[in-house]
């Protein structure tokens, strides 16, 4: 039963804490928050230090996220029985 609520825990934390990293990504190629200019309105969100830096940052957190989920799978390929249960 542990097994089972970690397993879903860390994929609905994949899903919530994904959602604003792809949204993000969409954002930056199709702008639907926009500066007023048509461009990207997030970055301008930023304190300027990190602004400069949204790029590396947004590159990081997808990182992280496709990280976060290929562990997750193969958490769950070495515990399959247990959670077939």
């Amino acid at each position: 039963m542990r097994l089972k609520r970690v397993h879903k825990r860390w994929a609905r934390l994949n899903a919530l804490l994904g959602v604003f990293p792809v949204f993000a990504v969409i954002n930056r190629f199709q702008p639907m928050l926009t500066d007023g200019y048509g461009g990207d309105l997030i970055p301008s969100l930023l304190p300027e230090a990190l602004a400069g830096r949204y790029n590396m940052i947004l590159a990081a957190a997808l990182a992280v996220l496709v990280a976060s989920e290929v562990m997750r799978r193969r958490f769950h390929a070495r515990h399959k029985e247990d959670l077939a249960l």
